[in-house]
């Protein structure tokens, strides 16, 4: 039996365990290959809510801008106050309750953030599964039976088989319909297709939307979308890029407190004189349980990095009145960070910046602005390299063996 095989009818003897236990909770699923995470909620043992993934607010403007188009349009969503855990389930609730959207909306937004979920992590080759009882969520509209979820994760691995797509990463390494298409060559592109198809796909791509997003643009189904663009994909005339998430919707609140906080893995130090950059690590591996130290002034900083002691340091090579080299000769002449992984930041990438790069002691290279896959492979490379999961999918769940 295949890892593919041993994880999907792992996740779904899980969910009928849940379904038998009637639980309430919520089941956190991790990616040990994309460190991403999804969570689905549960009360008495029907599916009623989930997010996650690396877009969860484009996500939910999506569902909701797609099934709920006045009400999207009307401008309430700038209005609305979440107040619970999970903000998205308590703007449907109160989208309901103002009578702003129809239960049957509600339950289709429902439906198709829930497909996207699960789209995410079930072709994943190994997942970590933990079960967190809690109480139930304010979404109390939209009830999926787990026979449905099944029904629907096998339907749409079976079309996206069906259409040629089951060894897509084998030539777009970290495939992802997160990812958003961009023409790279205009006039081939034009050569090769007709005026109407050429107008389309250039106001479709210019890397803004992803996958997912042309797919709804178009009314098509995402595998019709992605098997259409291959060819364009395999001849270098369409490329597809990583973009972030759209802000969250709501500053005025924390996001900490809306999202699952999985276990911290690791202090993370980055020493550049932008804090943009800094910004971005963050933005990219706190979600994902690491605890990132963002340090601008690096004469000024060393006093923090002593008192922080972090397990990996990003490294800017060009700062004010010092650089990368000089910096990390001085860490690792420190007792402190002789081990400690530095990974040099930079955009000048040469051979001779390799080698200077190695004498100094750095562990590796990294080219800014950093990308979200080439810095999680940096991290888990030199964080978990002792950490290594098994094929098959560990689980810490008390629900297995006992009711909920």
């Amino acid at each position: 039996m295949s890892t593919e095989i041993t994880v999907s009818t792992k996740i779904i003897h899980d969910l009928q365990k849940l379904h038998q236990q009637r639980a309430t909770g919520e089941l956190v699923i991790t990616s040990n290959q994309s460190a991403s995470q999804w969570q689905l909620y549960f009360y008495l043992g029907r599916l009623v809510f989930a997010t996650g993934g690396i877009h969860p607010v484009r996500q939910w403007h999506r569902a909701f801008r797609h099934h709920c188009p006045n009400t999207y349009k009307s401008g309430w969503l700038t209005k609305v106050k979440p107040t619970s855990k999970l903000w998205q389930a308590d703007i449907l609730t109160q989208a309901i309750q103002q009578e702003q959207i129809t239960t049957v909306q509600a339950k289709a937004v429902v439906q198709s953030i829930i497909q996207e979920v699960v789209f995410g992590f079930v072709e994943q080759k190994t997942l970590e599964i933990r079960w967190q009882p809690s109480q139930p969520i304010a979404q109390q509209t939209a009830f999926l039976s787990v026979d449905q979820i099944i029904q629907e994760a096998q339907k749409l691995r079976q079309e996206w088989r069906s259409a040629g797509l089951g060894h897509l990463q084998e030539f777009v390494p970290q495939f992802s319909p997160d990812l958003a298409p961009i023409i790279k060559d205009p006039a081939l592109l034009a050569a090769k297709t007709s005026p109407t198809v050429n107008a389309n796909l250039t106001k479709l791509m210019q890397g803004k939307r992803t996958l997912w997003d042309v797919a709804l643009k178009m009314n098509q189904p995402l595998y019709t979308v992605i098997r259409s663009l291959l060819p364009l994909i395999r001849q270098g005339i369409i490329e597809l890029k990583e973009i972030p998430d759209l802000p969250f919707p709501y500053p005025a609140i924390e996001q900490r407190k809306f999202s699952c906080s999985p276990k911290k893995k690791g202090l993370i130090a980055c020493i550049d004189d932008s804090p943009i950059i800094g910004q971005t690590v963050k933005q990219i591996l706190q979600p994902l349980g690491y605890e990132v130290l963002s340090i601008t002034n690096p004469l000024e900083g060393f006093v923090t990095l002593l008192d922080n002691k972090p397990d990996l340091i990003f490294l800017d090579l060009i700062m004010p009145h010092t650089n990368g080299y000089e910096l990390c000769t001085f860490l690792r002449k420190t007792s402190v960070f002789q081990n400690t992984p530095i990974i040099i930041l930079t955009g000048q990438d040469t051979m001779i910046d390799r080698v200077r790069a190695r004498m100094v002691g750095a562990s590796e290279f990294l080219a800014k602005p950093p990308e979200k896959t080439k810095l999680l492979h940096i991290v888990q490379k030199y964080l978990e390299v002792n950490k290594t999961k098994p094929a098959n999918i560990p689980i810490n769940a008390s629900f297995l063996s006992s009711p909920a």
